[in-house]
């Protein structure tokens, strides 16, 4: 996308809004919600075009901070602060190139969602083209905390493998818990652990000498379910392949 500046918003955002599940609102003593955890972000510029941004935050009384991802942007990465009043807050994007980006935001009661508005305020080298510009954005908070997740992993040319991940997420990014497989040759229960980064997910387990197994993909925004590759290594490499894990409610 071309404006950058747009995507940088985002990226405040979404550092604002950091990792994290649908855990119920965190209030203070003055009832301000946290950011702290895991989101993802849409935005879209006043010129035009769209990106996405995700990231983790952290939260230290009303003030947050946090870095984040950027992608079809000017800059791949960058960091965010501000403070949270109430439900509403205000913070600055800073980009490397450089890029700097003013945010408003009201996260939702429910602590699912976001969204606002953005301005650009600096741009220089890479980021000239997003001066002057402005927009929306909005937000997910995602997580995939608890479980279990079942579902059908599908080789190419051997019997599907039955995979169920119990997880947890620790509001900062990592990710860990068991991964059980019903009909592999080699795996049965193992641990593993990985990240969550907005909606993508990656997970590694490590059996000695049964293999191991990478398991990447991404979760709906609402943690639902998970669309996966696993990547098997070992005697029962052929065991690799793609599934969808829905969570048993």
């Amino acid at each position: 996308m071309k404006t950058f500046a747009s995507i940088l918003v985002l990226t405040c955002l979404s550092s604002i809004l950091g990792c994290g599940g649908y855990s119920s609102p965190s209030n203070n003593s003055q009832g301000t919600l946290s950011l702290a955890g895991n989101w993802q972000f849409a935005f879209t510029s006043s010129k035009g075009g769209s990106s996405t941004v995700s990231g983790t935050l952290t939260q230290t009384g009303s003030s947050f901070s946090g870095t984040v991802m950027i992608t079809n942007s000017c800059a791949t990465t960058g960091t965010i602060s501000g403070t949270i009043s109430g439900a509403s807050f205000t913070g600055t994007l800073t980009e490397g190139n450089p890029e700097t980006i003013s945010i408003t935001g009201t996260i939702a009661s429910n602590y699912g969602s976001a969204n606002g508005r953005y301005q650009v305020m600096t741009a220089t080298g890479a980021c000239v083209a997003s001066s002057g510009d402005s927009g929306t954005w909005t937000g997910t908070h995602t997580t995939v905390s608890g479980g279990p997740y079942g579902g059908m992993v599908r080789p190419v040319d051997r019997m599907p493998v039955q995979l169920t991940l119990n997880l947890k997420d620790d509001n900062a990014g990592q990710v860990s818990g068991t991964a059980t497989f019903v009909n592999s040759a080699c795996l049965h229960s193992i641990n593993v652990a990985g990240t969550l980064s907005g909606m993508n997910l990656e997970l590694q387990g490590d059996a000695g000498t049964d293999g191991s197994v990478v398991l990447s993909g991404t979760t709906d925004n609402q943690g639902k379910s998970l669309v996966l590759n696993s990547t098997v290594s070992g005697a029962c490499q052929a065991e690799s392949g793609a599934g969808t894990l829905t969570k048993v409610q």
